[in-house]
């Protein structure tokens, strides 16, 4: 039989022992060359298979079958996409899609035909991006206004649009212009909202008390189910022709709201988020013209009929004298029990009238009763009438004589619900900032 015949020396040293020692290496010189591919094993080797192959067994082993090639990536497979910044210009980008994996390998040819289609594809993409960002300027400028040193643009965004100095549709020497129409409109419905406490407060309720409607659409009022709808809806409208109307509304909704009109609203909410100093920075620089200085606290006690008595106009109108402001005309309100305690101070509609009342707020402000001061003293819990209360009535140690301290503050639009109807609806909104800076 063919296994019966002897085996050569080349074939021995080919066959891996047993179990017996491994012969010496004084096998022939030339077996190594007939068989370069199985080295014969080295004196003191283990037989069987070992954990960790011997550098030289990994040499002149066969290279074991490599892994498929990594997807190739190609200029086809990408997607172009854009977003928009919190300046609001719009910026595209390259993006491979969520299925790249499953997509079929790019052919070899990318130029040519192909490259021409692929360049007009992108070409064409690029073009309506540029259109879409040329919009959505245009909408920015109108309503948020643009640099006047650099021409029309979304503006800076490093500071907040709701401090004073950025409210307006002046600039100052390159500061924010607001197109006026927006500015008229925004206006007209800050009046509307704190003019209406039931409006006013169905809006911060956002909602909870059912849906809310859109002031700026004419005929068929849209209904949103909360504030944040309706944002979107005036900030975006589906009428061209009553965009105007629609963006004064949006930036009268974020002042109320204490949200960020300078940043465009989506369905992540990020433009809500303001710090409480700038919103109270905005509703400060909504005043009622012409300039009023609303003073708590003077009323003077129960008269024997049981209704209360307080300052009249001619003793305030003296006592200012005293403080050393003039110009200013004073109007006590009454109800039904009397003097409600509330003091209109009305100056002149210019830019005169509106210094003054500015100077006898930052009195107020300057010996720690103005508007804050008023709010914290309220929310003591003490009442007005209280006599023996220091946040109320100053004692003269000396002569025993009892003072009324007087709070005050210039009366904006979210004090509307302070005053009586006469002056609610004579009252126009304006900004403060905007007449300081009406000359300039």
């Amino acid at each position: 039989m063919a296994g019966d015949k002897p085996k050569s020396a080349a074939a021995v040293n080919r066959t891996p022992p047993s179990s017996s020692k491994p012969p010496p290496s004084s096998s022939t010189p030339n077996s190594r060359h007939q068989n370069p591919s199985k080295p014969s094993p080295k004196p003191g080797s283990q037989s069987g298979p070992k954990p960790y192959p011997t550098q030289n067994h990994f040499h002149h082993q066969p290279e074991p079958a490599q892994q498929p090639p990594p997807p190739s990536y190609g200029f086809q497979m990408l997607d172009r996409r854009t977003i928009v910044l919190a300046d609001g210009s719009v910026r595209s980008y390259f993006a491979l899609p969520p299925d790249y994996l499953d997509m079929p390998p790019p052919r070899p040819r990318l130029f040519g035909s192909d490259h021409h289609q692929l360049k007009r594809k992108f070409d064409d993409d690029r073009d309506r991006d540029r259109d879409r960002e040329r919009d959505w300027q245009k909408q920015q400028v109108l309503q948020y206004g643009g640099n006047s040193a650099h021409g029309p643009g979304p503006g800076p965004s490093s500071s907040s649009p709701f401090r004073p100095s950025k409210v307006g549709k002046f600039d100052g020497g390159g500061g924010i212009r607001v197109d006026p129409g927006v500015i008229k409109a925004f206006l007209k419905f800050v009046k509307v909202i704190y003019d209406n406490g039931d409006l006013r407060q169905k809006l911060l309720d956002n909602g909870k008390r059912g849906p809310v409607q859109c002031l700026a659409c004419t005929g068929s009022s849209k209904q949103f189910p909360d504030v944040h709808s309706l944002v979107m809806h005036a900030h975006k409208p589906d009428n061209a022709d009553s965009q105007v109307d629609h963006l004064g509304l949006h930036r009268a909704l974020c002042a109320l709201m204490g949200w960020n009109c300078m940043r465009a609203p989506d369905n992540s909410r990020m433009y809500q988020f303001l710090p409480a100093e700038d919103a109270a920075a905005f509703q400060d620089d909504l005043i009622v013209w012409p300039p009023t200085v609303i003073i708590h606290n003077t009323n003077t006690g129960k008269a024997k009929d049981g209704r209360m008595e307080g300052l009249g106009n001619k003793a305030m109108d003296s006592k200012l004298r005293d403080l050393g402001f003039s110009g200013g005309k004073s109007k006590s309100l009454y109800n039904r029990e009397g003097h409600l305690g509330i003091t209109l101070i009305k100056f002149g509609g210019d830019q005169l009238g509106l210094k003054e009342a500015v100077r006898l707020s930052e009195h107020f402000e300057k010996d720690r009763h103005g508007r804050r001061d008023w709010t914290h003293v309220q929310s003591t819990g003490a009442g007005q009438n209280d006599e023996n209360n220091p946040n109320f009535v100053m004692v003269d140690k000396r002569t025993g004589e009892r003072t009324r301290i007087l709070y005050g503050y210039l009366l904006t639009a979210a004090d509307l619900d302070k005053v009586d109807p006469d002056t609610r609806k004579k009252a126009v909104i304006e900004s403060k900032l905007e007449k300081l800076h009406a000359s300039k």
